[in-house]
């Protein structure tokens, strides 16, 4: 093959290649970087320890104090799983939403 023919094939190629892989990786290093900044302040991982050492909140080693520091850390637990997979959706919905973007543009046309 020529140059002239290779040159825009390389072009297109290389768009290819951005659409189907560079922007959805860009968008899953973006979700991800929003899951860190979020742990940062929800801190799943350190209360699910002190969720399953049944650790007392705010220093009450009662018996109610620890079950209300339990029950306390578990729903935050469950709040902080739903942040969670809500993040997470949400890159998965903008990863779709850009494969399917063409589609969406330029319509199905079915020549049958």
């Amino acid at each position: 093959m020529t140059s002239a023919v290779m040159v825009p094939l390389k072009r297109i190629l290389k768009f290819l290649d951005w659409w189907a892989m560079g922007v959805p990786t860009a968008i899953l290093i973006g979700t991800k970087n929003v899951l860190v900044d979020f742990d940062e302040g929800l801190q799943l991982v350190a209360n699910f320890r002190l969720w399953l050492s049944v650790e007392p909140m705010f220093g009450d080693y009662t018996w109610s104090g620890r079950a209300v520091g339990f029950l306390l850390r578990g729903a935050r637990l469950a709040m902080t799983v739903l942040m969670y997979i809500l993040i997470a959706s949400i890159g998965l919905s903008l990863i779709i939403g850009w494969w399917l973007l063409p589609l969406i543009l330029f319509g199905l046309k079915s020549n049958i």
